[in-house]
């Protein structure tokens, strides 16, 4: 008899197990092993596979975007960030969708921060990245001790559209700090639903002025005229903040009926209020209140000289150039030279770009840190590349904000006001 060595069986059983070895040879996608690591909770497994991948294809961008993806969803959004700046140093494109999941990351991060000035700019950074899918921060956000968070996170929400997003404001209106509530009442504006009106309209009687205040602003722009009669009185206001918010407010609503309201304040003891009410007639169509201006550049003051630099930013006139220019010279206080250069970027003059990428290198953090914030403010991605750089800078803060300013910059975001 013959053996089971040299029998059919045998043979049979050795061509199974050639196929066999043909589907295991067929090597499940890379991707797809991660994946299941992943759902195990083994992170350390999915990077050591996706590190060997690199090692054999350095320049495999997917691959990079997998090791960035293992990362965030082991919680290490910090080294994620530094993976992702590897591919800059490798000449690697963007992955602007990914590069926003590490800036969410880093934001919820930011928030749980003991350093105050990084909570509120985690904060700030939730309005340059807008959107719905950001809700549960915001939630959270809205719930933190501090104050200024809660009013940068309810001021984030007015580019977030929804349902969901209007009643978290309107839910800020009864905040116990003053300044969360103005600024929920900031951000309901241009919402028209009658749940927003009713809960604008109640603000009115809040008890802090300012809140009064920028609830009319709401009003006033959804064509209520009592709201705009309030605004004209706030003008008379002894505070010189409510006058300054008032009269911006007034001039950004382009009633011309307030004009004769409005030209009295251009005598005002205060000359950033004169600026203010300049501006504001200005917008709405007085010779005067662009005249009022540019004589105030020749202001002796050197501050109240590039504040009116700026109203005439606001307008689109670059008169005040020239006095910004001479404030980016070194030996200048670094807060004028960073104000300069923000304002010059405003009317897409990118002169004070040198001056950010010197003070990239500045010893102080917090000096390199606004550098990077006002960078990140530069329009027609001018100042992309300074970005990238700073997301490897030996401080955290300065790579969080680095982060933020670039994640709004490569979704198209705009220019805020100088932050700090």
């Amino acid at each position: 008899m013959r053996s089971f060595w040299n029998s059919r069986a045998w043979r049979r059983a050795i061509g199974f197990g050639i196929v066999l070895a043909v589907a295991c040879g067929r090597e499940v996608p890379l991707e797809d092993r991660v994946e299941r690591l992943l759902a195990k909770q083994d992170y350390g497994q999915a990077l050591d596979l996706v590190a060997g991948e690199l090692r054999k294809r350095p320049e495999a961008w997917p691959v990079h975007d997998l090791r960035v993806r293992v990362l965030l969803a082991a919680g290490q959004a910090d080294e994620a960030l530094r993976a992702y700046a590897e591919r800059y140093r490798q000449g690697g494109p963007d992955a602007p969708d990914l590069f926003r999941q590490i800036a969410m990351a880093l934001v919820q991060e930011g928030l749980a921060s003991g350093d105050g000035l990084l909570r509120a700019r985690a904060a700030a950074a939730l309005a340059a990245l807008a959107s719905p899918d950001l809700l549960p921060v915001h939630r959270r956000a809205l719930v933190h001790p501090d104050a200024s968070v809660r009013a940068l996170a309810v001021g984030a929400l007015s580019g977030v559209s929804g349902e969901e997003a209007g009643r978290l404001m309107r839910e800020a209106l009864a905040d116990p700090q003053a300044e969360v509530r103005a600024a929920a009442a900031a951000a309901l504006t241009g919402r028209n639903d009658a749940e927003t009106r009713a809960a604008l309209a109640q603000a009115l009687q809040d008890p802090a002025p300012v809140v009064r205040l920028r609830a009319a602003t709401a009003l006033a722009r959804q064509g209520w005229p009592e709201a705009i009669t309030l605004l004209t009185r706030f003008v008379r206001e002894a505070d010189d903040s409510l006058r300054m918010q008032a009269l911006e407010a007034l001039g950004h609503l382009g009633n011309r009926d307030v004009a004769p309201a409005l030209r009295p304040v251009l005598q005002d003891s205060n000359p950033y209020v004169r600026i203010y009410a300049a501006e504001a007639l200005a917008r709405l169509g007085e010779p005067l209140g662009r005249e009022v201006l540019r004589q105030a550049l020749r202001h002796p003051n050197r501050s109240v000289a590039m504040y009116t630099a700026e109203a005439l930013s606001n307008l689109g006139d670059a008169s005040g150039a020239a006095r910004l220019v001479e404030a980016l010279v070194p030996g200048e206080d670094l807060s004028t030279r960073l104000y300069a250069a923000w304002t010059l970027a405003r009317l897409g003059d990118h002169r004070g770009k040198p001056i950010l990428d010197e003070l990239l290198q500045h010893e102080e953090m917090q000096v390199r840190m606004q550098a990077t914030w006002t960078l990140g403010q530069m329009g027609d991605g001018v100042g992309v590349g300074s970005l990238r750089r700073a997301l490897t800078d030996e401080a955290r803060p300065v790579r969080l904000q680095a982060a933020w300013a670039l994640a709004a910059t490569l979704r198209g975001g705009g220019a805020g006001a100088p932050g700090g």
